[in-house]
């Protein structure tokens, strides 16, 4: 501020962008940092329970942030202004839940650790002491060391006029003389120098004005000093406005702005005339000054304020701003005739706007169908014109290298869509509401009944969904030349890609290739070739995967793939191990292709070749020579693998392993931890760390065999949540295992997710523990849903189910969220290299949500919620990188499509249920 003689201030715009427009909200500055929780946009609708930082002194750029939510924290609520003591922020109760009335927490008053980004739940430690009921529009402040003070608000009926103390430390309340009379809502309360002042509100038919009532602490009494409220010689009469103190030039003041005058018929869903002015109380004179502002926010209430001490020691006023309609420009730009910086934002940043990502989306539907039209007319041309296959073209297919003898592949391209039922076993069988099947008749009947239309989520091609139905025969490819073939598989076994999927021995492939190019084409050799052959095959197949090479990219993976799959069925009564990396490499490609089917019918075929060279069993007396060993090492290797996509499967499509644990050696390999070590990764070349953590896919055993249970109906609700219960203590057991740097969490901030000195193998491992413990806290904790068979046609549960429902369903939300927002990182997304190793896990999250939104469509997270997957649809739409494939493309494409359809599900089941409460009412 200026002089107070000429009572001169000046704005500054600080930040704006669409997610801080809210009113009813809590802001306290903590340092230089502004804190903003709770508020509404649309009228009785909460924005969520995340925490807002502004920045309040680099404003070069986008100075906001939001922060993850912690495990504990308040509910979404508005009307609950906040005071600050020291590094933490405090507030109490609040206005919220379906019916928006005040939250009754029993006296607890809510601190936030700023440092910390963690909330305390202040309970009081003596239940038997009064303390105040839970409020709205109440106004609250602190003495800045250990006291905290409350004062009026609005219960569920009337208006408030107590004035309460609570004791930080003590964490006691006490009931202080109670304010002059009448009681209000909307009003505003400042400490200053030992007194509490209290200034306007509104007591259910007129708003106060006219005097200033100040509370001695000291002498527990109040006291008012009258002025005229007529906007001359004191500020009108007028609520929800603000009252903080200032110091200026070592003088003390009060400063109070803006608020609501004449208010609106619709109470707390309205807004009546609001004021800009602003307004200064000088202590010691006991005089109204009027503060000239020039250019500022225009009118408004209904908003918090806090101050901040500039490094000339001056005082600020910061106040955060709202937009009155989320389709028009911000207050400040439209009163300033400008273009909208929120609108700017918007056309940059594509932000979570329903209604203009619903018409993006039509754009893009139409673009897509005339794309899909051009490209059927060119592949019937084509399929005329043209050979099916033109390997002769490429470098890796020397001319002759194409046989015409016809073969039946196993999956000719194009690829195409599996069954309905290939479509549930993608999305998983974990789904279900009050013991009924999600995906069963009657479950439809259910989600038909809360969308107002029938679901067709079996429409869409999913990555994962592609199978390999019968098809015109395709020529059989041969090998390349020697020279090309050696030069492929030194590219893979000196990449990451062997260290994670350790398929081939660099000593043993030599007598592979040996077979397959100097063997004699005769009755007695054939079988041998043959076999070779499909080794090297199947490794040119998965070879082709691999992005880091331009001469890889050439290579005709399905091809290769099928002439070996071809070769593997003359040799399938041969259980040796080139049989088995040749099966496992197949399955590997179908896998990483999104043919799930195909590699489960090839998975079966390597279990038992594993079974049969005796891969199962770790004792090493097997072998004599060292060459003994070492193959047997290389088979016990190929194990391991065969075990996690057993149970990876199994998971998927909720059938039995293959390889149970009861009859398997499962004595781990030594140094799996040296992956946490950068140092041990340098030394040793060659470590074998395997795709996923093998500690943990032994926890998939169990949940396999715990989803199998689920299809018994006369399993008791007891049982599976015993069971669930177990899940998850393991789960958790295995989490707190992990290295710090490395250990997954339940919320993840994504601006810096990697420690520098990560290994490109070590950021693999990071993001994939990551994506997996949420994967099996959304699987463990949404089969809860399978418990309450018996309440299927009542519409409530026992208290006992119900508190069971929601705090397992509060776990699996959240890790729902957390994906969603990994995958909206494309750098992190990036670190798979194959779109194929993280494919399935969007659309469970995505799921999760959608089907939180059918059972509780007028809770304040669904809103949320389905703005996350809007977010993440245009996330999907707008990927694409250099490393994915044209099937990897498609798939995203086609996830983004089925994330749009449970937006547009979700958006009609709320309206639906919006309708039918208004006519209840």
């Amino acid at each position: 501020m200026a002089s107070l003689h000429k009572l001169n201030a000046s704005w500054r715009l600080i930040t704006q962008n669409e997610r801080i427009s809210r009113s009813s909200q809590a802001v306290s500055v903590i340092g230089d940092r502004a804190f903003i929780f709770g508020g509404e946009l649309i009228a009785r609708q909460p924005v969520d329970n995340r925490v807002d930082v502004v920045n309040l002194i680099n404003t070069k750029d986008d100075s906001s942030q939001i922060l993850p939510t912690p495990s504990k924290a308040p509910t979404p609520r508005v009307g609950s202004p906040s005071t600050a003591i020291g590094a933490d922020m405090y507030l109490f109760s609040g206005r919220g839940g379906l019916e928006m009335k005040p939250i009754e927490e029993k006296g607890t008053i809510w601190r936030y650790k700023a440092t910390e980004n963690e909330w305390v739940a202040m309970t009081p430690t003596d239940n038997n002491v009064p303390f105040p009921s839970g409020r709205s529009y109440h106004c609250i402040t602190s003495n800045g060391v250990d006291k905290i003070y409350l004062h009026s608000g609005c219960p569920e009926q009337g208006r408030l006029g107590d004035l309460w103390v609570f004791d930080i430390f003590k964490r006691s309340w006490t009931e202080l003389p109670a304010a002059p009379d009448p009681g209000r809502g909307g009003s505003s309360i400042a400490f200053l120098n030992g007194r509490l002042y209290r200034i306007n509100g509104f007591d259910g038919k007129v708003e106060q004005g006219g005097a200033l009532d100040i509370y001695d602490i000291e002498a527990a009494s109040w006291s008012t000093m009258s002025y005229i409220p007529d906007g001359i010689q004191g500020p009108e009469a007028r609520s929800v406005s603000t009252l903080v103190p200032l110091s200026i030039q070592d003088k003390s003041y009060l400063l109070t702005m803006f608020g609501e005058r004449d208010p609106s018929s619709l109470g707390h869903a309205g807004a009546g005339k609001m004021l800009s002015d602003v307004w200064v109380f000088d202590i010691e004179t006991n005089l109204w000054l009027k503060v000239e502002t020039g250019n500022g926010p225009v009118a408004r209430g209904w908003f918090d304020a806090d101050v901040v001490k500039a490094e000339d020691a001056k005082n600020a006023v910061v106040i955060q701003c709202t937009r009155t309609n989320p389709n028009l420009p911000c207050e400040w730009c439209s009163d300033h005739n400008l273009e909208c910086a929120l609108r700017r934002e918007a056309q940059r940043k594509k932000p979570d706007d329903i209604s203009s990502i619903f018409n993006h989306v039509q754009a893009l539907t139409r673009r897509v169908t005339e794309l899909e039209t051009t490209v059927d007319q060119l592949r019937s041309y084509l399929n005329v014109t043209t050979p099916a296959f033109h390997s002769q073209n490429t470098p890796l297919s020397l001319p002759g290298t194409v046989n015409t003898t016809q073969i039946t592949p196993l999956s000719p391209q194009p690829h195409h869509v599996g069954s309905a039922a290939q479509h549930r076993a993608f999305l998983g069988q974990l789904w279900y509401f009050k013991g009924v099947p999600l995906f069963s008749e009657k479950g439809i009947d259910w989600m038909s009944s809360k969308i107002g239309q029938r679901p067709a989520l079996g429409k869409f091609r999913l990555f994962g969904s592609y199978s390999s139905p019968p098809s015109p025969s395709q020529p059989r490819v041969e090998l390349p030349e020697r020279d090309v073939v050696h030069e492929v598989l030194d590219a893979w076994l000196s990449s990451d890609w062997q260290c994670l999927y350790p398929v081939l021995d660099s000593s043993l492939v030599v007598g592979t290739i040996e077979a397959a190019y100097t063997l004699p084409p005769n009755q007695e050799t054939i079988h041998r070739q043959r076999t070779a052959e499909a080794c090297l095959l199947a490794a040119l197949a998965i070879c082709s995967l691999m992005s880091e090479n331009e001469m890889l990219e050439l290579l005709e993976g399905d091809a290769y793939a099928n002439t070996a799959h071809t070769y593997l069925i003359q040799a399938s009564d041969a259980s040796n191990l080139e049989t088995l990396e040749t099966v496992l490499m197949l399955e590997i490609y179908k896998t990483l292709s999104g043919q799930w089917e195909d590699a489960s019918t090839l998975h079966s075929l390597a279990c038992r070749i594993v079974y049969e060279l005796k891969g199962h069993c770790f004792n090493a007396a097997f072998a004599d020579q060292p060459s003994e060993r070492h193959q047997r090492k290389h088979i016990r290797d190929l194990f391991w693998l065969c075990y996690i996509f057993d149970k990876d499967l199994s998971v998927r499509f909720g059938r039995p392993p293959l390889l149970p644990s009861n009859y398997c050696d499962l004595t781990l390999p030594e140094g799996l931890d040296k992956i946490y070590d950068s140092r041990s990764l340098e030394e040793e070349e060659g470590f074998v760390h395997f795709p996923q953590d093998l500690q943990l896919t032994q926890i998939k055993e169990s949940l396999c065999l715990f989803l199998c249970s689920l299809d018994n109906p006369n399993l008791a609700d007891s049982t599976i949540l015993f069971h669930l219960r177990q899940l998850d203590i393991d789960l958790e057991s295995w989490r707190l295992r992990i290295p710090a740097d490395f250990r997954p969490k339940l919320s993840v901030l994504t601006d810096q997710p990697f420690q520098p000195k990560m290994s490109r193998l070590q950021r693999r491992r990071y993001i994939h523990l990551q994506l997996e413990y949420n994967y099996m806290t959304i699987i463990i904790h949404t089969a809860v849903r399978r418990c309450g068979a018996a309440y299927a046609m009542t519409e409530s549960l026992p208290d006992d189910l119900h508190s069971v429902y929601h705090s397992s369903s509060d776990l699996s939300l959240e890790a729902s969220r957390t994906t969603l927002q990994i995958f909206k990182d494309q750098d992190m997304l990036l670190q798979q290299d194959v779109f194929g190793h993280v494919a399935f896990y969007p659309p469970i999250a995505a799921l999760a949500l959608f089907l939180n939104i059918l059972i509780h469509p007028l809770d304040e997270e669904a809103r949320m919620d389905l703005d996350i997957l809007s977010s993440s649809m245009i996330s999907f739409q707008n990927s694409s990188s250099a490393k994915m494939t044209e099937l990897d493309i498609d798939s995203v494409q086609e996830l983004s499509h089925f994330i749009s359809e449970l937006v547009h599900l979700g958006e009609s089941t709320i309206q639906k249920a919006k309708t039918e409460k208004q006519a209840r009412e």
